[in-house]
């Protein structure tokens, strides 16, 4: 029985940062895990190495699989279906299986949709993938014993049982990273699961936090530098310093290794799990930036969403990451349920005072499986959904939705309104021109499709978009 995993390419490929400069990191487990149960694996990760789908297409055939199995965010699941419909010409014979978000929070509508795939792997895949296999190697029919699947029984979609979360992590072979061509920055999970409800996300990994022995960790940052030779790790957890026990212990285990000389780091977590102290232990470690979800700059707005954060804890954060010395991010999004201009200023206003060295300002997506997804769909929080191809669901330049008091022009120029408050209200002028060079295909396209839309708006969102730009720059926004 031979496998082929596939991350699917991207639709369009422009520049470089259209597609990640890191390998994806659940394939890399799902390979070492069927490896080691004696199961031959080929990946093909078509974004980080930039391949059409013509070339998907040939190298799989020439490894001629048995099963093919790929993986899909939502906005991906389109192309993944158009990826084996292209190989399936080929390879009448193979089967599908699909994985990822996308069709664990929408198993049933994922197959119903997408008729090529034969099967979808529900949550976690390493050991429900492997059972699958082993159960089409034996050329078994009854699949009704695998937990965590989907599957055509007749003209029937069969959902089985949920499987449990896997709690011992150790247990886990580090990720087949010989399947990938070398990168420059390498990811790495110390847990698993998220404990925070906020509505905008589903928690695909759970929602309790499971982590990895620190020895562990630090194990497979040892093997990486020494067989893959990074320039940075990407720990990407959803809550790296939840534990701050296990985050002091991996600190002591890079230093007295000496490996905080050789590497460099960065977590994403959230404001109200830091301290002074702990940042310095973690810069002191080998740590050069961290990634904040701070997602909003108006109280009442992280009360509603259940970020359940305040405003003063961000700015504290930010403060204690600069003052040791680590770069700063800060993720917002523009479009919480019942959102108006003057939340959505606050957040630009807020992020501009934080002044992180990266802001990272997102437009709502409802994601399947959220709660914005189900109020979306009931028609509450304000919300109207513009589009069902999920191809539209991407925070950055998607198209999904709208509010009643912010339609989706209105929500794109706030978006690009709070990139240039940014720079301007903190005189970093020279992050503008570099921002405006290396989005300008988008703010060309940004500007095609506001005149686009009819003469009359686009005059008016010229004007409305000039004066916003003027106050900022006379600074009396604040």
């Amino acid at each position: 029985m031979k496998l082929v995993l596939i991350h699917p390419p991207a639709k369009t490929v422009v520049e470089k940062k259209d597609i990640p400069d890191y390998q994806h990191i659940g394939l890399g487990y799902l390979a070492s895990y069927l490896e080691n149960a004696g199961i031959e694996v080929k990946v093909i990760d078509a974004k980080l190495e930039r391949l059409s789908l013509e070339k998907v297409v040939e190298m799989t055939l020439i490894e001629r699989p048995d099963v093919i199995g790929i993986t899909a965010m939502t906005h991906e699941i389109n192309q993944a279906s158009e990826t084996a419909i292209d190989i399936k010409k080929h390879v009448k014979a193979a089967l599908f299986v699909v994985g990822g978000v996308h069709v664990t929070a929408l198993p049933i509508e994922t197959l119903s949709t997408y008729n090529v795939f034969d099967f979808g792997v529900i949550g976690e895949g390493e050991l429900t993938l492997y059972e699958l296999v082993e159960a089409l190697s034996q050329r078994k029919r009854d699949f009704s014993n695998i937990d965590g699947i989907v599957y055509r029984n007749g003209s029937s979609i069969m959902v089985n049982k949920e499987r449990s979360w896997i709690q011992d992590l150790d247990s886990l072979p580090f990720p087949a990273w010989h399947h990938f061509p070398k990168a420059t920055v390498y990811r790495i999970n110390t847990a698993r699961g998220c404990p925070f409800p906020c509505v905008f996300c589903m928690r695909a990994s759970g929602k309790t936090q499971r982590i990895r022995s620190p020895e562990n960790v630090v194990s497979e940052m040892e093997y990486v530098i020494k067989e893959r030779k990074p320039e940075e790790f990407k720990f990407s957890d959803e809550t790296f310093t939840l534990n701050k026990n296990h985050v002091n212990k991996i600190c002591d285990l890079l230093i007295e290794k000496n490996l905080h000389k050789e590497i460099k780091w960065v977590p994403t977590t959230r404001v109200d799990v830091v301290s002074f102290e702990l940042l310095d232990k973690m810069k002191s470690a080998g740590c050069c930036g961290i990634e904040f979800g701070v997602e909003s700059g108006n109280e009442k707005v992280l009360r509603t969403t259940r970020k359940n954060i305040y405003l003063d804890q961000a700015r504290q954060a930010i403060f204690f990451a600069k003052k040791v010395g680590l770069h700063t991010a800060a993720a917002f999004i523009l479009g919480h349920p019942n959102e108006t201009f003057d939340t959505a200023y606050d957040t630009i206003n807020f992020a501009a005072q934080l002044n992180p060295d990266v802001l990272q300002l997102g437009i709502m997506v409802p994601y399947p499986g959220t709660e914005v997804a189900k109020m979306a769909e009931r028609g509450e929080g304000g919300y109207k959904i513009l589009s069902n191809n999920w191809s539209d669901y991407n925070k950055q330049l998607g198209n999904a939705l709208e509010l009643d008091c912010l339609s989706r022009a209105d929500l794109e120029r706030l978006q690009l309104i709070g990139y240039l408050k940014l720079f301007v209200f903190n005189n970093r002028f020279l992050g503008l021109l570099r921002f405006i060079f290396f989005y300008r295909l988008e703010m060309c396209s940004y500007i095609k499709n506001v005149f686009s839309r009819n003469k009359k708006g686009a005059r008016n969102s010229v004007i409305t978009f000039c004066k916003t730009v003027q106050l900022i720059v006379d600074r009396r926004i604040n």
